[in-house]
């Protein structure tokens, strides 16, 4: 684990998101099988599509979904993922994406000026802010077009290590995840699908490094013991065609 960086951060999002986004662009960078966009694809069109991307971080979906959009916007609210997106654009030479200061909660765009909004692993979860989300990314989507949010499905906070960072008699009590599924599929009827993902980090130094440094000291030891350098996930896929 590089000297630099403390320990682990304990799942402090909000100090990854401020302090960290390095790390937080090298976890996310880190390759699923399937792919997150391969499966996305596979229902939604991006080809020629005005999209934005909401709680962008570092800008990895928003590039990524730059190969097909006609422009896509990432909407993020920190400012240091924020500038970590710009320069990596800047360098890649990408001219069709774009990242403003924003909410998931207000959204700073017109109504019906995308043709699909997408948020990947927002970091929000009170019912409140939920409807919220949902409400402003289907006012800002036009008629026709879809919202789309990617999230864990429930009870795999960390994936496969849900237990090891929980304990196993918490895993079903602290369900975060599963306040999306309750507000935008029980309460506002949101269509979803499952699907399950592996993310291979390559070496025991990498998922330390990151997956570990993010989710704890459990997480750590348990990584290290076992030299585990792969975690499965299973993600869900909520999404609404406005109507």
């Amino acid at each position: 684990m590089p000297k630099d960086l403390p320990p682990t951060i304990e799942n402090r999002w909000d100090i990854l998101y401020r302090d960290f986004p390095d790390v937080y662009d090298a976890f996310a960078a880190v390759p699923k099988d399937p792919d997150t966009f391969a499966v996305l694809r596979q229902h939604f069109d991006f080809q020629g599509k005005r999209i934005l991307d909401v709680g962008s971080g570092t800008g990895s979906s928003t590039l990524t979904v730059a190969r097909w959009a006609e422009a896509v916007i990432g909407l993020e609210i920190e400012d240091a993922m924020r500038a970590l997106a710009l320069r990596q654009t800047v360098a890649a030479g990408i001219l069709n994406a774009s990242f403003v200061p924003g909410s998931a909660l207000d959204i700073p765009f017109k109504d019906n000026y995308f043709d699909l909004v997408l948020a990947v692993t927002l970091p929000i979860f009170r019912p409140e802010e939920i409807r919220r989300f949902a409400a402003e990314s289907l006012r800002v989507t036009k008629q026709g077009g879809f919202v789309v949010n990617v999230g864990i499905a429930p009870f795999w906070y960390g994936g496969d290590l849900a237990a090891v960072i929980l304990g196993e008699e918490r895993v079903t009590e602290v369900d975060t995840e599963g306040v999306f599924h309750r507000v935008l599929a029980d309460e506002l009827h949101f269509d979803f699908f499952d699907y399950e993902a592996q993310q291979e980090y390559g070496s025991l130094d990498a998922i330390l490094s990151t997956y570990g440094f993010i989710f704890g000291r459990k997480a750590m030891d348990y990584l290290t013991e076992h030299r585990q350098t792969a975690i499965r996930w299973t993600f869900r896929v909520h999404y609404c065609r406005k109507a």
